[in-house]
């Protein structure tokens, strides 16, 4: 009697721009400057729309790049990764959220006002959201407001 054993993330036989970029946790445009750098493989395209795909072997020669640090070009590469939003604790932990609602324009935004703000946008907080997604909501909702 024979077990077949059960690969834990098989690689399809091809795989979209997309699902390489979510495989190897960046963004579509950071992942073509790495293809112009030499960093990733090219996409192939399909003949019938033009369509670019990965074959199989190419994303695991991308996924092997990431994870090393040596693009598929043998130079050496380095990757910047994200870094999770830190829960706010207290009116010291907004100083990063202002200074990139001061980025967007809003110089005389105070920590009252981004404190309220921060607690109407997020009311369980913001465990899990993208620092960006954080600052657009902040900034949207205080210029709607206008508060500021």
């Amino acid at each position: 009697m024979s077990v077949a054993m059960k690969i834990e993330n098989p690689l399809k036989a091809v795989a979209s721009v997309s699902e390489v970029c979510r495989k190897i946790g960046m963004s579509r445009s950071q992942f073509y400057l790495h293809v112009e750098r030499g960093t990733f493989h090219a996409p192939l395209r399909l003949s019938s729309n033009q369509r670019p795909y990965f074959t199989a072997s190419m994303v695991e020669d991308i996924l092997k790049a990431r994870e090393t640090g040596i693009g598929v070009n043998n130079e050496y590469v380095l990757f910047y990764e994200r870094r999770p939003m830190q829960e706010p604790t207290g009116a010291k932990d907004h100083s990063m959220l202002i200074q990139g609602l001061k980025g967007l324009g809003l110089t005389g935004v105070t920590t009252n006002e981004v404190e309220a703000a921060f607690a109407v946008c997020f009311p369980k907080g913001s465990q899990g959201t993208k620092e960006s997604d954080v600052l657009r909501t902040v900034f949207r909702h205080l210029k709607r407001s206008g508060d500021v």
